[in-house]
C-alpha cells in the first residue's frame, strides 16, 4: 500500500538524513527521535481544548471539543513509545484529532517510562489513573479505554 504524498516525502526525508537505526541509539536519541517523527501527524486539530491537570500524584492531559460542557463520554489514552519514550509532546495531535472527531473527552496519562521506571511501573500507572478518575466522578461506563503500540 503507497503512504500519501506528503507523508512519503517526509519518510523519504527522514531516510536520506542518514536517520540511524533505533537499536544504534541510546535512550536520550530514542527519545528525540520518536518526539523529531511528529512532524509526520499534520496539522495540529485548533477546535479543541487542551488542560493539565494533576491528579493522585499523576498528570493528565485533558482534551475536549471546544464548547463541550457537562459530562461527555471520555476515552482514556495511554501514549504508545515502546514504554520508554512518548508522552503528551509526541501525542498531541492524536489526543486533539481524537477528541475533536469522536465528540469525546480525551484524557490522556503521562505514565513512568523505563528504563528509569523498569516494569511494572507504567502498566501501574495505569491503573492507578483509571483508578483515579472513577474516584474522581468519572462513571466506568462513560469511559473507554484507549491506545496506541505500547499504550
Amino acid at each position: 500500500m503507497a503512504l500519501e504524498k506528503g507523508i512519503a516525502e517526509r519518510v523519504r526525508e527522514f531516510i536520506d538524513a542518514g536517520r540511524p537505526s533505533s537499536r544504534e541509539q541510546d535512550i536520550d536519541d530514542r527519545r528525540r527521535g520518536y518526539l523529531a517523527s511528529t512532524v509526520l501527524a499534520g496539522e495540529q486539530e485548533k477546535r479543541v481544548q487542551v488542560e493539565d491537570i494533576e491528579l493522585d500524584g499523576m498528570t493528565f492531559r485533558v482534551v475536549s471539543p471546544l464548547n463541550a460542557s457537562g459530562a461527555l463520554p471520555a476515552v482514556i489514552y495511554f501514549h504508545g513509545g515502546c514504554f520508554i519514550s512518548g508522552g503528551f509532546a509526541t501525542h498531541d495531535h492524536q489526543l486533539r484529532q481524537l477528541a475533536y472527531h469522536s465528540g469525546c473527552r480525551v484524557i490522556a496519562v503521562q505514565y513512568r517510562l523505563a528504563p528509569e521506571h523498569p516494569y511494572p511501573a507504567a502498566r501501574d500507572d495505569v491503573v492507578a489513573a483509571y483508578q483515579a478518575l472513577l474516584a474522581a466522578g468519572y462513571r466506568a461506563e462513560q469511559i473507554a479505554i484507549g491506545g496506541d503500540s505500547a499504550g
